[in-house]
């Protein structure tokens, strides 16, 4: 069984977490907002909630990260999104790291560099649909 920690939960991260789970992987979600937690609450166990920012070392020893297989960062934040990128690859040697990118001109700063082995553009994913359906 996948393990898969995402590190916001939101919509997109909420979203996330329950195709994981059809698809049969232990899922844990990071988020700090009281009013997304209280979402998630009413959705998900209490045990595949962390209460915290995901760009706290502490929060991602307690969700067991040096033992993950894929860490998502889906905040709606990109400077978030590449500091846990980047402290979950270069300190905790995460084999697959997956970052959303919220703002096209920050695409080029998702980088295997900055620690992320995949990068998700929704900008430019719905820009070469709607090219390619002209």
């Amino acid at each position: 069984m996948k393990k898969v920690i995402i590190i916001g939960g939101g919509q997109v991260g909420s979203y996330l977490a329950h195709l994981l789970i059809e698809k049969g992987c232990q899922v844990l979600i990071v988020d700090n907002r009281p009013a997304v937690l209280e979402k998630l609450r009413s959705e998900f166990p209490e045990s595949m909630i962390i209460c915290g920012d995901g760009s706290d070392t502490q929060i991602l020893e307690q969700a067991h990260v040096d033992d993950t297989d894929v860490l998502a960062v889906v905040t709606g934040n990109d400077e978030a999104n590449l500091v846990v990128a980047t402290i979950a690859k270069y300190e905790y040697g995460i084999n697959k790291v997956i970052a959303r990118v919220n703002n096209p001109k920050n695409d080029w700063l998702f980088t295997i560099e900055m620690g992320v082995d995949k990068k998700v553009n929704q900008a430019d994913i719905l820009g070469h649909i709607v090219f390619d359906e002209i």
